[in-house]
């Protein structure tokens, strides 16, 4: 499969019903070229027959790469996205992402929608569409807790703290009504290991995800990433294997800084040289047999200006008509409408800020299959809002004019930075 004419494909795609969606929205492509179907394509490779997951990747982007598969390692760098990338390895051709490019395949793909980590994560860690598994985006409205939610550190919206719901009784192993790929495989007989930064081990987040997984590996820093990926294979020589890493270092800096700033390019430059001398160059052939490297992100970034932000408080008719605050994603939005007030607000958003945002109603957005196939998890209905805006173009939707000037980047949307993410594969022992 050629890169180019995959790009093309994945921008130029619309479903029957939203040939009028505006030209350069990206939709999710959940029958086989998104990283949904990641899960289901490692499961294959290493011999698991795990109904219920949406499809594995279509056959020819893989090829030749997926013949003799044993151990499968998945490194997801947050934030990194297929424009980022190209524009980096333009900047500096001998990138070892590039040399892995050579001899494998660089090629794009859709993420899921809502275009947010959490979201993505929890189906790069179940293979259940966004519609089944119900971690919709960074704030949700949680019916069980009667309040809205931020996502990662499961706190109240706008608390001075984390954690809260653990606190006060959450259980994040029950929180996914599917179970995890690591729980699946090792039913089958495959372990999972995982190496993630040490102070993100035992958080709620984790917790959801790495139900199953066989051990944790912490890492402190960059340095010591790839090495540790390396001594965790090698330790495991001859197994079937999934080693998952995670890396949120672009995501970070890509949000304070825009992401196609030198700091997010350097981060990406080391981590290419860290690959290469600390893991690549340093495994013997036996490390090597059998093993395919993928390499991927779970969203991308698009840059915000500040001129460009749409403040709540300015907007008093629309903010007096809702529940609560718009929560989701400050790309994607979602309102909770006070009752009876439906009709005004969808009048609102498609007259007043018809220029700068989409809208979907619930039942159309989950009819679309814009949030992936299958019958929706109950709490979808009560976590999605009532209508969903996708901001045009670099708009965002934010409740505190100071939210602009301390992110620089955003994802969340439908815009093609935030939705086309690298694949990178190549085998180990080629």
């Amino acid at each position: 499969m050629d890169s180019q004419t995959l790009e093309r494909e994945l921008r130029t795609y619309r479903p029957e019903t939203m040939k009028e969606l505006p030209a350069p929205f990206v939709w999710p492509r959940y029958e086989g070229l998104s990283v949904g179907n990641v899960p289901a394509t490692i499961a294959h490779l290493l011999g698991a027959d795990l109904p219920g997951m949406l499809p594995p990747l279509r056959p020819d982007l893989l090829g030749d790469l997926a013949d003799g598969v044993r151990r499968v390692i998945m490194v997801i760098l947050d934030g990194l996205g297929w424009e980022q990338l190209h524009w980096m390895l333009n900047r500096d051709p001998h990138l070892a992402f590039g040399e892995l490019a050579a001899r494998g395949k660089l090629l794009p793909l859709t993420t899921v929608f809502p275009s947010t980590t959490c979201n993505v994560l929890a189906t790069l860690r179940t293979g259940a569409p966004p519609v089944r598994h119900g971690l919709l985006a960074y704030e949700m409205y949680l019916r069980e807790w009667q309040m809205g939610v931020e996502c990662i550190s499961f706190s109240p919206t706008g608390a001075h703290g984390s954690g809260y719901l653990l606190d006060w009784g959450m259980e994040p192993e029950r929180f996914l009504p599917v179970p995890s790929l690591a729980e699946q495989l090792a039913a089958q007989g495959i372990p999972t290991d995982e190496v993630i930064a040490s102070h993100l081990k035992h958080g709620p987040l984790s917790r959801i995800y790495f139900r199953g997984v066989r051990r944790l590996y912490g890492h402190a820093y960059g340095s010591d990433f790839w090495s540790t990926l390396r001594e965790v294979l090698q330790l495991h020589r001859g197994e079937r294997l999934l080693l998952t890493g995670y890396w949120g270092a672009v995501d970070t800096l890509s949000h304070m800084h825009g992401p196609l700033h030198d700091t997010g390019f350097n981060e990406v430059r080391s981590n290419a040289f860290l690959l290469k001398k600390t893991f690549l160059d340093a495994l013997d052939p036996e490390d090597r047999e059998g093993t395919l490297l993928l390499i991927l992100a779970d969203h991308g970034q698009i840059r915000v200006p500040e001129e460009k932000a749409i403040f709540l408080g300015d907007h008093p008719l629309l903010r007096d008509a809702l529940v609560l605050p718009p929560l989701g994603e400050a790309r994607s939005p979602f309102f909770y409408v006070r009752a009876g007030h439906l009709e005004a607000v969808q009048e609102y958003l498609t007259s007043v800020l018809a220029d700068r945002l989409v809208v979907f109603s619930q039942e159309g957005a989950i009819r679309s299959g814009l949030l992936g196939p299958g019958e929706p998890y109950a709490e979808v209905y009560h976590r999605l809002g009532d209508l969903i805006g996708i901001m045009k173009e670099d708009s965002v939707l934010v409740r505190d004019r100071e939210a602009p000037k301390i992110l620089r980047g955003r994802h969340g949307g439908l815009m093609p930075q935030e939705m086309l993410v690298p694949l990178l594969a190549a085998r180990l022992d080629a």
